[in-house]
């Protein structure tokens, strides 16, 4: 038996390292590759699954287009020739920003856009949407505006952070297998944990501190730290002298926010928005994990602002055990940025210009608009890539009926989605077993762990008709007459081309598993030397770039859009809070159900409901309830568990038959960041 060393991409999100084991030209086995200092060995249940992915029988298999209702297999230059007439008769009628392509997480975000981007320059059309609004993005924006540039994505320092505070973040379930490991050791040494969410997660059961504030009202709790923190002075004098500007309008935004009040709004108790403040203030370095919940709250911007500022004026930013800077890291262009076209902004500039201009792409609801209004103009094509929106997008019933506009859906997938349903023409993608690629870890996930690139490395030397992403855009340049501009014969020639300027061969990336590093060591207290990349060139408590864009400079709290006391006569109707955000290391939002191992752990939808909710509504464990929102319904069977606080609902995402996101809203978004309130809307239950 042959053992090759590659990296997994099963999540979508994170990477591990991984050792595959080979035997008879087909793959028996996996196990963590204990070199690769991400994972350390340690694999996440969907690693685990990757052989029973990758020879599922469920998997698409050869190219498929849509006749009068019925499925036809066409050959790949049938379906690539079709696209490409379409296509060209599209950009020649309505111009090449009539088309919008979509690039999901089943591509694995560290597998940047390149070709594609490269491809939608040579072509003319700024539309590339991402899902990235509800993920990741607006923590990096928030961390932009307030220090000038993101922190380390994975810093936390299990030997040197005292106190560790998890903040609508559940590593347990979403993070890399280490993360949780290294902060349950940190525990084990004496690090002290708090954790900020309503539900009674894993890591809240261990918590030194457990503080569930009412859904959606965050901003409010954090401006009360901040409150006691100025007030009893535990915030570091001399860092906020000389390096933050705008303490004074924080401090009098602060001031309203007293321990009281913020019990009235968040029903955290005062004395323990007292504690938390004193013992994150003081026990210091603390590191504060913002997690992918707050991104999902119409007023996303202020709590994210918030715990940005937190960290800085309690002197944890850029300290060892704190929160690491990442400085910047080179990476080869492919995109042909000279390319674009000139003068023709994406959707969304004018909604969004902090985040269209900072993250380059659409967010959903800006694309369902311009979907179903037509407003700036029509988007007649779409090409999706590892996406499944009608199930992964808020108001899933309005996402269908804005695909229902194109007059052209592609989808490139693993598996027939709802989605890939949808369109007109599907097309069988190589998993990350089934193809050559390039990994590109740009950013510093861990003190020890430097950017790096890494290969995803075939080992199926025969998958049939699926084909890797690169192919698939090339091919299609190809035929649309940019020839010049895709002229690598292979992937690995594309990538050679990719690494040329760092003097690295794909050979050098096969030859060192664990990744080639790159990028300086990691460096404390950077700022000392240049300043933040701020306007001010300090750490900015009041931002200047929301101030100038018509923002508030310095976080407020704002009820959520949604709720019994923003929207009273909606709340007596629908008095439950809906939390439609929940997360299992099982599934990557819609992916792996059919793989019976990973079925096995959460075999089907259900809400959760607290025990005195569900006698109030005659519920009992295990009945089949309709949760319905003023969007739509769901049936699902009710578990009833005092994980939740009573008065709320709880459902994951990402099940066909039972979709959440049918529940959802698209349109309430936080007016900076677009986030969706995926987590604090309002539904009633059924028996």
């Amino acid at each position: 038996m042959a053992v090759v060393k590659t990296v997994c991409g099963m999540c979508g999100s994170d990477v591990c390292g991984i050792d595959v084991h080979v035997e008879g030209g087909g793959i028996v086995g996996i196990s963590g590759m204990r070199e690769y200092p991400m994972n350390r060995g340690r694999l996440c249940p969907q690693a685990q699954a990757a052989v029973e992915m990758t020879y599922d029988r469920e998997r698409l298999s050869y190219p498929l287009r849509s006749r009068g209702g019925m499925w036809e297999r066409v050959t790949w230059d049938q379906a690539i020739d079709t696209i490409a007439e379409r296509l060209g008769r599209l950009k020649d009628e309505h111009g090449a920003h009539a088309l919008a392509v979509y690039q999901g997480r089943a591509l694995l975000q560290f597998i940047r856009d390149g070709w594609v981007r490269r491809f939608m320059n040579l072509y003319g059309t700024p539309n590339f949407v991402r899902n990235e609004h509800m993920c990741a993005v607006p923590i990096r924006i928030g961390e932009q505006l307030t220090y000038g540039q993101p922190s380390i994505f994975y810093g936390f320092d299990p030997e040197r952070t005292k106190c560790l505070v998890l903040w609508g973040s559940n590593p347990e379930t979403s993070h890399l297998p280490t993360q949780w490991a290294a902060m349950l050791r940190a525990k084990k040494r004496g690090c002290r944990l708090i954790v900020v969410d309503p539900r009674r997660t894993g890591p809240a059961a261990l918590a030194d501190i457990h503080a569930r504030p009412r859904f959606g009202t965050d901003p409010a709790l954090a401006l009360g730290l901040i409150n006691v923190i100025i007030e009893e002075s535990l915030y570091d004098a001399a860092f906020v002298a000389q390096w933050t500007s705008g303490f004074d309008e924080l401090a009098e935004a602060a001031r309203a926010y007293d321990p009281e009040r913020v019990q009235t709004i968040t029903g955290v108790p005062a004395e323990k928005v007292r504690e938390i403040a004193r013992v994150y203030a003081t026990i210091r370095p603390a590191y504060l994990d913002a997690g992918n919940s707050l991104e999902h709250h119409s007023n996303s911007r202020h709590i994210i602002r918030s715990v940005m500022i937190l960290r800085a004026i309690t002197g944890n930013l850029d300290v060892p055990g704190g929160h690491p800077l990442a400085p910047p890291v080179p990476l080869a262009d492919v995109e042909l940025e000279e390319r674009r076209p000139v003068g023709l902004r994406p959707l969304g500039w004018d909604r969004y210009p902090i985040l269209v201009s900072g993250a380059d792409f659409v967010p959903g609801d800006v694309l369902m608009d311009a979907l179903i209004d037509g407003d700036p103009y029509q988007v007649r094509a779409m090409i999706i890539g590892g996406g499944n929106p009608l199930i992964t997008w808020p108001n899933a019933d309005l996402v269908r009926q804005a695909l229902n506009k194109l007059d052209l859906l592609v989808v490139l997938d693993l598996y027939m989605t709802e989605t890939a349903r949808a369109a007109d023409i599907v097309l069988p993608m190589a998993d990350h077993l089934e193809r050559t690629q390039l990994i590109t870890e740009t950013g510093y996930f861990g003190p020890d762990c430097p950017p790096s690139y890494l290969m995803l490395r075939k080992l199926v030397k025969d998958p049939g008709e699926r084909r890797s992403d690169w192919w698939f855009w090339s091919q299609l340049a190809r035929r649309l007459g940019y020839e010049e501009e895709f002229p690598w014969a292979t992937e690995r020639d594309a990538i050679d081309f990719q690494l040329a300027p760092l003097g690295v061969t794909v050979r050098d990336l096969e030859e060192n598993p664990g990744g080639v590093f790159y990028g300086d060591p990691l460096r404390y207290r950077t700022y000392e030397k240049k300043g933040f990349r701020t306007p001010t060139g300090r750490v900015e408590l009041a931002s200047k770039t929301l101030q100038a864009h018509g923002y508030e400079a310095v976080p407020a709290y704002e009820e959520p859009a949604e709720s019994p006391i923003s929207t009273p006569d909606l709340g007596a109707k629908y008095p439950l809070i809906l939390n439609a955000g929940r997360r299992v290391a099982g599934y990557t939002h819609s992916r792996h159900r059919s793989l019976p191992s990973l079925r096995r752990r959460e075999p089907e939808p259900v809400a959760e409901i607290h025990p005195e909710t569900a006698a109030e509504y005659g519920v009992r464990d295990g009945d089949h309830v309709t949760v319905e929102s003023p969007r739509g319904e769901i049936e699902v069977k009710a578990h009833l568990t005092e994980g939740i606080p009573p008065g709320m609902i709880s459902v994951l995402h990402g099940w066909p038959k039972a979709n959440a996101n049918r529940l959802t809203d698209h349109a309430a978004c936080d007016l900076v960041l677009a986030c969706p309130p995926l987590r604090a809307g309002l539904c009633q239950i059924r028996g």
